[in-house]
């Protein structure tokens, strides 16, 4: 007869399955079901919380980037307590635990290895759903925005760009030619998606990313990215050449949208400077900091401000702008310092640490002209990325001495 610290030990192998299969699930599931990618990553924060547990290893867990994420969390409630509509608020308040994905794949991927592994299976799913976005536009014309599976073509064209990021990082760190067969396809497919989605943020936050990955790598080839955005311009449809040419063009009736989105924002941030007016509310406060002059008609219900940085001021006020500040930048100079120590040898652990760095970049400008961060898809996949440094650095970590000597430039 099992006594209770045998059944313990029998259901921690259970339960370590549950939370690798839940895992590949949810990086399969990330581009095609927001239902189903948030329960299976629900389900493996559960079973991986019950392991832990049962293993007795709770001081094992790391939380790196811990304080920031406190702080702002904090910063959230405060926000939520002091709301305009403080039940609303609460409800919305969910959200800020979805950065617990972060602390999952923290923990749970162990090495490289591994979540390479995870990252090239987010790379064929997503070349997967390219392909079907592409097949609409075949089906509906080339004037209409693809969005594959997914509500919105701006949620779409945000995961194009974070997986296209990834891959291009892939693609130019990779040591075998095996891959490359089918990783380029991979990478030309989702551009040609991420084109037709016609989202110009989207757009933008490539070229950034892009950059960084291209300028670290081969400085020589960032010439490439304009001459490839030309050549791109020169054959794309009409439609598309008439939206790349919008972006500089101030007269366009979405930039000036935005503009009066963002002109509303600081009169909310004026108004409620310290906690802001809480999450939530934004749909039904607007009409009240609404410009007399603006070209968005009264009776239209805003729920966002598309921009992230107007966005958390105008709702959690300074403060909570100034932690989620800081939460970037944190992560930021730790993956900066990450990237510079691993050395040359080690070039799949290169690919995930430079390719974390340029989606979150890439995220990030496209949070200038959208507000991707309260995209839960969008948040929940920059999660996953943000933790790949983390896991190079506990892989290195855990090493003998002598790999670790190879893996890391002398300093």
């Amino acid at each position: 007869m099992l006594g209770p610290s045998d059944r313990r030990h029998g259901i921690q192998p259970i339960l370590e399955r549950v939370t690798v299969g839940a895992l590949f699930v949810y990086v399969v599931c990330s581009v095609i079901s927001i239902s189903a990618m948030q329960t299976a990553y629900v389900l493996a924060l559960v079973a991986w919380a019950i392991r832990i547990y049962l293993q007795g290893a709770i001081r094992q867990v790391r939380f790196p980037l811990l304080m920031p994420l406190s702080a702002f969390l904090l910063a959230s409630v405060l926000a939520t307590i002091l709301a305009v509509e403080p039940l609303e608020s609460l409800i919305e308040l969910r959200n800020v635990f979805e950065a617990l994905m972060f602390y999952l794949i923290v923990n749970q991927v162990t090495t490289a290895e591994r979540a390479t592994t995870l990252v090239r299976v987010l790379m064929v799913t997503t070349t997967i759903m390219a392909l079907y976005g592409l097949s609409q536009s075949f089906t509906y014309g080339v004037d209409f925005r693809v969005r594959g599976t997914m509500d919105s073509k701006m949620t779409f064209a945000g995961l194009l760009m974070l997986v296209e990021l990834m891959t291009l990082a892939q693609v130019l760190f990779c040591t075998q030619r095996r891959q490359l067969r089918w990783a380029i396809p991979a990478l030309l497919l989702i551009t040609a998606a991420l084109l037709m989605t016609q989202t110009r943020s989207a757009w933008c936050g490539l070229m950034a990313g892009g950059g960084v990955i291209v300028g670290l790598r081969k400085k020589v080839l960032l010439l490439a990215i304009p001459l490839g955005a030309l050549v791109v311009l020169v054959l794309a449809p009409p439609t598309i050449q008439r939206r790349v040419l919008s972006i500089v063009d101030r007269q366009n009736i979405t930039a000036q949208e935005r503009l009066s989105m963002w002109s509303s924002g600081v009169r909310m941030i004026r108004a409620h400077p310290w906690t802001g007016v809480g999450m939530g509310a934004m749909e039904r406060i607007y009409p009240q900091y609404r410009e007399p002059d603006s070209l968005i008609a009264p009776t239209r219900r805003l729920g966002h401000l598309h921009n992230n940085i107007i966005q958390i001021a105008a709702e959690r006020g300074l403060l909570g702008l100034a932690c989620w500040v800081w939460l970037w930048g944190a992560y930021g100079a730790h993956t900066w310092r990450m990237y510079a120590r691993v050395g040359p040898e080690a070039r799949p652990s290169q690919a995930l640490v430079l390719g974390s760095l340029a989606s979150v970049i890439g995220f990030q400008i496209e949070g200038l002209f959208e507000y991707n961060f309260g995209d839960s898809e969008v948040i929940t996949l920059t999660y996953f990325f943000m933790a790949l440094p983390f896991v190079v650095q506990h892989a290195c970590r855990s090493r003998p001495a002598s790999d670790t000597y190879r893996l890391f430039h002398m300093t």
